[in-house]
């Protein structure tokens, strides 16, 4: 079975899977649960048992753990998340992944912990998993590749690296008080840096590199979240997890981590507006382009180009003279990683890469002055408007539809054709319906509002 008919396969359940789901919901609802212990919840995480043996013990012990956590309710989905091991690697995650978001989705729950006993036993590898996938991009943000791996037996002061992980994880998706999970976090780093000081000699190297890489999302987390004095944390267990990896010999590890550490870089360069720490980001992503091949890795290996071009786009905002170099590379990037982003195959992840390609086109023409550059940023975004249609994708089309409007009135302003203004008002207009029925997006309608002001008097001068 190929990968798009086991994941249709896991959206539509069977009875066998729907009975199995409604089993698991009277177990969570019949007394599963660990409820605060004061006060209302701000987060609900569900525990799968983990697969292998001794599973379940680890869970009723993660369990423990988690439950002393005031602001946080804690439920037992009963049961454990299995992976289909007659599949790959990453397709197994996937699937995994697709069936643990029905289980959020059916509990209401913001975070789900899975995972197996590794090792024969000695080391619980746990995955995190949330239902918004839009946080990518972010500093912290916990990906598929992020494990936090533990070793058997647990010590009471391991419980400190499980809280602070666990709400690194829920605080960018819950729907409660997110300053009062910031400040649990906080109140959390420095118990989990201790719980790492406190592992025994003898704990596996690759669990120590996990639980860094983990801490170091933590630390990056609660400085996204205005703990600016996190960062320097971030920074140190990233680099303490680098030097202990080989690129050459595990460079998928590597790479997700240099991933975790460029954005944390992106994010410190832009708060300080230094180009230099942008450029040590760009320099990350080019060394993971290298580290995984085209051949090898070609999906990782188009994100990393996207990620270069997107801290290169940054970086022409903070080194105005080169602007249109910064910007050039950008465009560049963007086209490798649309190498291997095919539009048949996975078109919503090919709309999603065009629509930034076109900004930097757009960027790029406006900089140069060039109606060829302007044009071709014009067409990209139609074609992305093949994809994302206004009925299926009202929030993406209008992402997009704002684009198009803006390079038709960039390349009109410049190009005095008529038929460009009217394409910029049109899409506009469409733009500004949707964003206004979409909570937190007033002031962008707003702004918009003012372009298509703007468009209008060219229009009326025009037909003057």
């Amino acid at each position: 079975m190929g990968l798009f008919a086991s994941i249709l396969k896991s959206i539509l359940p069977s009875k066998r899977q729907s009975k199995r789901r409604k089993k698991r919901r009277s177990s969570v609802q019949g007394g599963g649960g660990f409820m605060p212990s004061e006060g209302g919840s701000d987060g609900k995480v569900m525990l799968a048992n983990l697969f292998g043996s001794g599973g379940l013990e680890i869970s009723e012990r993660l369990a423990g753990m988690l439950s002393r956590e005031s602001m946080v309710q804690t439920v037992s989905a009963g049961q454990v998340l299995k992976q289909n091991l007659r599949v790959g690697f990453v397709e197994r995650l996937l699937l995994a992944n697709e069936e643990g978001r029905g289980w959020l989705a059916e509990e209401e729950a913001d975070v789900l912990i899975w995972g197996a006993m590794e090792d024969m036993g000695t080391v619980a590898r746990l995955h995190f998993l949330t239902l918004d996938a839009n946080q990518n991009g972010q500093p912290g943000i916990f990906g598929m590749a992020d494990t936090l791996d533990l070793p058997v037996p647990l010590t009471d002061e391991v419980g400190a690296l499980v809280r602070a992980v666990t709400l690194a994880v829920l605080l960018p998706v819950s729907k409660g008080s997110r300053r009062a999970l910031a400040d649990r976090l906080v109140e959390n780093l420095e118990p989990a840096k201790a719980a790492l000081a406190s592992l025994p000699e003898d704990a596996p190297e690759e669990c120590r590199i996990a639980i860094l890489n983990c801490l170091g999302n933590a630390y990056a987390t609660s400085y996204r979240f205005g703990n600016k004095k996190a960062g320097a944390g971030a920074f140190e267990h990233y680099r303490a997890a680098e030097a202990m990896i080989d690129a050459k010999k595990d460079p998928m590890t590597w790479s997700v981590l240099h991933t975790h550490l460029g954005l944390m870089l992106e994010a410190d360069a832009k708060d300080r507006k230094d180009p230099g720490g942008m450029q040590a980001a760009i320099k990350c992503y080019t060394e993971i382009s290298k580290a995984l091949t085209r051949d090898a890795f070609p999906q990782d290996w188009g994100l990393s180009h996207i990620r270069r071009a997107m801290a290169l786009y940054k970086m022409a905002s903070l080194q105005g003279a080169q602007a249109q170099a910064h910007l050039t590379e950008a465009t560049r990037a963007f086209e490798e990683a649309l190498m291997v982003y095919d539009r048949n195959q996975m078109p919503e992840r090919w709309a999603e890469v065009m629509n930034h390609y076109g900004v930097a086109l757009m960027a790029l023409g406006g900089y140069g002055k060039s109606d060829a550059i302007l044009q071709q940023s014009i067409s990209t975004f139609r074609k992305v408007l093949e994809v994302r249609k206004r009925e299926t994708s009202p929030l993406l089309w209008a992402q997009t539809a704002n684009n198009l409007g803006a390079a038709c009135f960039a390349l009109a302003k410049q190009a005095k054709e008529e038929h460009l203004l009217e394409e910029a008002s049109y899409y506009f207009q469409g733009a500004i319906k949707i964003f206004r029925k979409v909570k937190g997006q007033k002031k962008k309608a707003a702004v918009i509002s003012k372009n298509l002001m703007r468009v209008q008097h060219m229009l009326s001068e025009d037909a003057a």
